[in-house]
Order: C-alpha cells, then structure tokens, then sequence
C-alpha cells in the first residue's frame, strides 16, 4: 500500500514539474477558411449571388493564414504569423491583435472590422463550454473536444484542448478550457483553425504593439451591439457579412 501511495505522489510531482515548465510557450497556428461552405449556407444570398461566389472563390483546399498565439500563466498575445502570409481577408488584415490578461480577467482587441480600426477593452467572459467524451491527438499531446455556441453569428464551435498544457487560452476568440486549445472548427469545417507548430520556452521576439492605439474604443458591449447590427443590416441587404468581420 505504501509503495503505492509513493508511487502516486512521485507520479503527481513529475506531472506538475511537467507541467510548470509547459506554461509558457508559443503556437503557429494554420487558419483556414473554405468560402464556397459558407455561402452555401448563406439562406438569405441569391441563388445568382451563390453562383457567383462559387465560381470565384470554390477552393477545396481553402484559403488559408497563418497565426500566431504566445501564452504565460498571466496573460496571451495573439496576431498574425510569421512569415507574414494573408491569403484571404486581404483587405481588411492591417491590424489584428487579442491580449488576454488572465491575473486582471481583462482583455484588448486591436482589430480592422466593418471597414474601421476598433480598440476593444472589457473583461473577460469566457464561452459556455461543454466537454465531451472524445479525444484526439495534435503534435503529440492528447486533446480532449470541447463544444460551444456563438448565438450572434450562428456558430457551431468544436475546439480541442490540450489539458497536459494548463493555460486556458487559445486562437481567435476561443479560451476558458482547461487546457490550451490547440485546434478549433467552425460549422463542421466552414472554418479551420489547428496548430502546426508548439514552441515551448520564452519567445524570442515578443508580440507588441504601437504605445499610441489609433482606432474607436469601444466596449465589449458596444461591438457586439455593432457586429449585430451590421450582420443584420447585411442580411437586409442580400449580403454576406463576413467581408467584413472576421468569421
């Protein structure tokens, strides 16, 4: 019974000396959206408007980009990859960061959206998460599958989370898991995020930016009340409002 217990209590410090060492890092992500899904499931385009979407931009591999995520036990940084590769939303990726401050529960987006720079800042409200029963692999660490809902843009969301890497953070909006998320879908594939690369250890160039932010502030309220608006006003109007917010 006690080389048992001993066993146990080995086992359990080499997992949190494991895992203290894990805590900080960075991960490339690959985010990869498929156009021609998303507008096929669009009810309110025309069938002409379906057409001419399909003809430009059917790709079945996906216009892809690659992203950037770097976490410690207090905070992550995210924004764009490096080598910088944008092969979809050329025209409205100038800007695009999200800091989340784990230790004040706050978070800033710095982003280019609906045709204008916005400052975001609020506190952090994780998504309504619920873990099932299915597990998988990503570079070598076992993820388990989380689901969620984002009832503003009518989102499906599937992410994995790796819980041998305890920082609740992850790509794009996605966080509160316990464990980083190192893949997520959207709508069964209309849109791929999932990690090529995990570097454990400091950055060596750390993500910034500029002292002075030039762009509206807005509060997390505010901008989900102008997401609303202008996904509604585009549905009015026959279009499709991913243009111009980020999917």
């Amino acid at each position: 019974m006690k080389s048992k217990i001993l066993k146990t209590i080995v086992l359990i410090l080499i997992s949190t000396g494991l895992r203290a060492q894990n805590i900080v890092g960075e991960v490339e992500y690959r985010y990869k959206i498929f156009y021609d899904k998303i507008y096929s499931s669009l009810p309110h385009l025309t069938p002409q408007e379906r057409d001419r979407i399909q003809l430009s931009w059917g790709n079945p591999e996906g216009y892809s980009t690659r992203m950037k995520l770097q976490f410690w036990p207090e905070k992550s940084l995210y924004t764009f990859g490096a080598p910088y590769e944008v092969r979809s939303y050329s025209w409205q990726v100038e800007d695009y960061f999200i800091e989340n401050n784990l230790e004040e529960q706050t978070y800033l987006k710095y982003m280019d959206q609906m045709g204008k720079t916005y400052i975001v800042r609020d506190s952090l409200n994780a998504p309504k998460w619920r873990v099932m029963n299915e597990i998988r692999d990503i570079l070598g660490h076992m993820c388990m599958k989380a689901v969620s809902e984002d009832t503003l843009k009518g989102q499906k969301i599937t992410a994995w989370f790796a819980s041998d890497i305890p920082v609740p953070v992850g790509p794009e909006e996605q966080f509160g898991l316990p464990g980083l998320i190192l893949a997520y879908d959207i709508n069964d594939g209309m849109l791929i995020v999932e990690a090529e690369k995990i570097t454990f250890g400091e950055p060596g160039e750390i993500i910034t930016l500029p002292k002075k932010l030039k762009g509206r502030e807005v509060s997390g309220t505010e901008y989900q009340d102008l997401v609303k608006d202008f996904i509604q006003t585009s549905i009015e109007s026959k279009q499709a409002w991913m243009w111009e917010i980020r999917y």
